[in-house]
């Protein structure tokens, strides 16, 4: 898992960076599984939707970055007395610095939208770091955030996970914050299902910050 979560932040760290340009105390949870972090300087606050906590060897807070894992509170603390969410799936954030105000960063997500449909841009987002496998499905925005439906064909380590997942983007804080949510092969998600519970997690984060 650890290895595959550092892989997955270098592939995205190109990305976030251009984004970037175009335009950088824990709550209770399961044993050992908080329900969320404080990351950077200004201690903003990530949090995802009920039955989820982070986890805590998997997740990094960085003065250039944060990336932030979450998973089943029961399966991360081991109890069977923990919450579990209503849905089976792999939560992830990643925050970084230099974000500029809500307005001016919506402002440039026809430019996002174009990066990503490029193959640096798809090569930034692709788990093995090559363009060919990843697909953009759909690029949509929604007030001040800009919400992306992709698939990637390549394999996520240490995770058995759907290629198609969706991403949010949006500024807060002064920080760039991407959201996904991955669906496991498993126990597979329709895509409406990984909005729908992304958009729970927009506004948990969000809820968490006011």
């Amino acid at each position: 898992m650890k290895g595959s979560v550092w892989r997955l932040r270098a592939r995205f760290a190109p990305l976030l960076v251009l984004f970037a340009l175009v335009l950088g105390a824990h709550g209770a949870g399961a044993k050992g599984a908080p329900s969320k972090m404080k990351i950077g300087p200004g201690g903003l606050t990530i949090a995802a939707p009920p039955g989820f906590c982070v986890d805590t060897k998997a997740s990094h807070n960085l003065e250039t970055g944060a990336f932030v894992l979450f998973g089943s509170c029961a399966a991360l603390g081991q109890s069977t007395f923990a919450a579990k969410p209503k849905k089976a799936a792999i939560l992830t954030a990643y925050v970084t610095p230099g974000a500029p105000e809500g307005d001016v960063f919506a402002a440039s997500f026809p430019s996002m939208a174009k990066f990503l449909a490029s193959d640096p841009g798809r090569k930034a987002l692709s788990r093995a770091g090559k363009a060919k496998t990843v697909t953009i499905q759909r690029i949509v925005s929604a007030k001040d955030v800009l919400y992306i439906l992709a698939s990637d064909s390549a394999r996520l380590e240490g995770q058995e996970v759907e290629p198609d997942y969706w991403r949010a983007l949006f500024a807060l804080d002064g920080q760039i914050v991407t959201l996904s949510v991955l669906g496991l092969t498993k126990q597979p998600l329709p895509p409406d299902e990984k909005r729908s519970l992304l958009e729970k997690f927009v506004s948990k984060v969000r809820s968490e910050n006011r």
